[in-house]
C-alpha cells in the first residue's frame, strides 16, 4: 500500500434536484450522544465467514439512527456486524492519526469538496458502481475530482438561526429579523419578556465555524477564485468585509445570550432551546431530532440568518457536506460495496436519512422527511435565499483552527485585530502545508 502521511494541522440546482422527487415519510427517534457501538445479533450463519465492518465518524446527533441501521442490516445479513466509532471532538486529528497509523476503517466520515483531495489516496473509486445511479447526480458534485467519485453524499442539510415560533409570538415579534439592528430589537423584546434570546453551543468550535460561514457566504461571486487567491496570498480572508461581519454577529449572539458560552455544549444548546429558555440557536436540520426528543411539539422554524445591514443577503445555508468514504485498502471491501448498495437501494436504506434522521436524502427516490426544518428548507430553495457551504473550499484543517481560534474572540483572549491576524496566518500556513 502507498501511504501518505496526512498534516493534522451548493447551488439551488443541486438542491433542487435533490428536493424534486421527494414524497412524504414518518417520524424517526433519535439522540444524540458520543460512544462506540457495535451491533450484537444472532450468530452467523455456519456457511457465511464473520466479517466486522467499522464506521468512524462525527454527527453525534446520529447515535441512535446509526444503532438501528447497524441492527438492521445485521439482522438482513447475520454475519455481518457493524462496529462504529462516533466521536465530536477533534474528529479530523483522529482520522489523520488513524489513517497515518494504518488503522483506517473501512467507512469513515469527512466533508466534501476540497476534502477530496486530502483523502483521495485512500478512498475508493464509486463511479462505477451501480447503486450510484441513484444517487442525485447533483449531489456527486462535491464528492468527484478528476472524473472520479470518490465519497457517498449522504445527507442534504441546512443550517440558521432556529427560532421558537410561539415565544417570538409572546414577544411581539411579527416580522422576522433580517439584519443585524433587526436581530438585535428582537433580542431585546425576548429578554424583556424573561427570555433568553439565544442559546449558544460555543463549545463546541463547529457551531462557531457555521456561523462564521453564514456571514461569509455574502460575499457571493465566485467563491472557488476567492478562496484560491486567498490560499495564494493574492489577497487575505480578512480583506472581505462580508467575513468580518463576523464579529457584530457573535457580539449580538453573546450579549443576548445564555452564561457561559464558552461552556455549553451541542446538547445544552438543544436543551435550552428545546425546553423552551431560549427563543433561537443557530444550528442546523440535523438538529430537530434531539429536538424531538427533548419537545415533541415545538412549533420551531428557520430565520433567514441577518448577515449584516443588507436585508436581501439575510439566508439559509443548503448544501450536501457528509460524506462517507470506502478505505479502498479495506480487507473487507466487497461487503462494504454490499452494504452501501443496500444503504441506497433497499426500503430500509431509503427511509434511513429522511426517517431516521429527520434530513433530506441525497436517493433520488427516498421519501421526504416529516420535519419542520425540512419543509422550511425546501420553502427557502422555492422562496428565499440560500448559500453553499463555502467551506468546502478551506485549507484541509482550516474548519476547526477557524472555530477555535473565534472562541478566543468570544473569550476574550483575542481582539478582533488579533483574531483577524490569527484567522490569517493559519490559511497561510494550512494553505501552504496543502501544497
Amino acid at each position: 500500500m502507498n501511504k501518505k502521511s496526512l498534516s493534522v494541522l451548493s447551488t439551488s440546482v443541486l438542491i433542487m434536484s435533490l428536493l424534486a422527487g421527494c414524497a412524504s415519510g414518518s417520524k424517526p427517534e433519535a439522540t444524540n450522544a458520543t460512544s462506540t457501538d457495535k451491533a450484537v445479533g444472532t450468530a452467523a450463519p455456519a456457511n457465511a465467514k464473520p466479517v466486522t465492518l467499522s464506521i468512524l465518524q462525527y454527527a453525534p446527533e446520529m447515535t441512535d439512527a446509526m444503532h438501528h441501521l447497524a441492527d438492521e442490516y445485521h439482522k438482513q445479513n447475520p454475519n455481518v456486524t457493524i462496529d462504529i466509532t462516533i466521536h465530536q471532538d477533534d474528529y479530523n486529528t483522529l482520522l489523520k492519526t488513524r489513517i497515518n497509523s494504518g488503522d483506517i476503517p473501512d467507512i469513515f466520515m469527512s466533508g466534501a469538496y476540497n476534502e477530496n483531495k486530502t483523502y483521495k489516496d485512500f478512498a475508493y473509486d464509486l463511479s462505477k458502481e451501480d447503486f450510484m445511479k441513484n444517487i442525485a447526480d447533483s449531489a456527486k458534485t462535491g464528492v468527484t475530482l478528476d472524473g472520479k467519485v470518490l465519497g457517498y453524499p449522504l445527507i442534504l442539510q441546512s443550517h440558521s438561526f432556529i427560532y421558537n415560533k410561539k415565544l417570538f409570538a409572546d414577544a411581539g415579534i411579527t416580522e422576522m429579523p433580517k439584519t443585524f439592528s433587526q436581530l438585535e430589537d428582537a433580542a431585546k423584546k425576548l429578554q424583556a419578556k424573561g427570555i433568553i434570546p439565544f442559546a449558544n453551543g460555543y463549545k463546541e468550535w463547529w457551531v462557531l465555524e457555521q456561523t462564521f460561514t453564514q456571514v461569509m457566504s455574502a460575499m457571493g461571486g465566485d467563491y472557488a477564485a476567492t478562496f484560491a487567491d486567498i490560499s495564494a496570498g493574492k489577497k487575505k480572508l480578512s480583506d472581505i468585509p462580508a467575513a468580518m461581519n463576523i464579529f457584530d454577529l457573535l457580539d449580538i449572539t453573546t450579549k443576548y445570550g445564555n452564561p457561559k458560552p464558552l461552556e455549553t455544549d451541542f446538547n445544552a444548546q438543544v436543551n435550552l432551546f428545546a425546553q423552551g429558555k431560549a427563543a433561537m440557536m443557530h444550528q442546523g436540520t440535523w438538529s430537530e431530532d434531539s429536538v424531538r426528543k427533548i419537545s415533541k411539539d415545538l412549533d420551531i422554524g428557520f430565520m433567514a440568518g441577518p448577515v449584516g445591514e443588507d436585508a436581501s443577503k439575510a439566508g439559509l445555508m443548503v448544501d450536501s457536506n457528509i460524506v462517507y468514504r470506502i478505505n479502498k485498502d479495506s480487507k473487507n471491501l466487497q461487503e462494504v460495496l454490499k452494504f452501501f448498495n443496500w444503504l441506497t437501494t433497499s426500503d430500509y436504506g431509503k427511509k434511513f436519512v429522511p426517517v431516521e434522521t429527520k434530513q433530506i436524502s441525497t436517493i433520488k427516490d427516498a421519501p421526504f422527511p416529516d420535519a419542520q426544518l425540512a419543509k422550511a428548507t425546501s420553502e427557502f430553495v422555492k422562496n428565499g435565499v440560500t448559500y453553499p457551504w463555502v467551506k468546502g473550499y478551506w485549507p484541509d484543517g482550516y474548519e476547526q483552527k477557524a472555530g477555535e481560534i473565534l472562541q478566543k474572540y468570544v473569550g476574550g483572549a483575542s481582539t478582533r485585530d488579533q483574531v483577524k491576524d490569527d484567522l490569517d496566518k493559519t490559511w497561510a500556513k494550512l494553505a501552504k502545508a496543502a501544497q
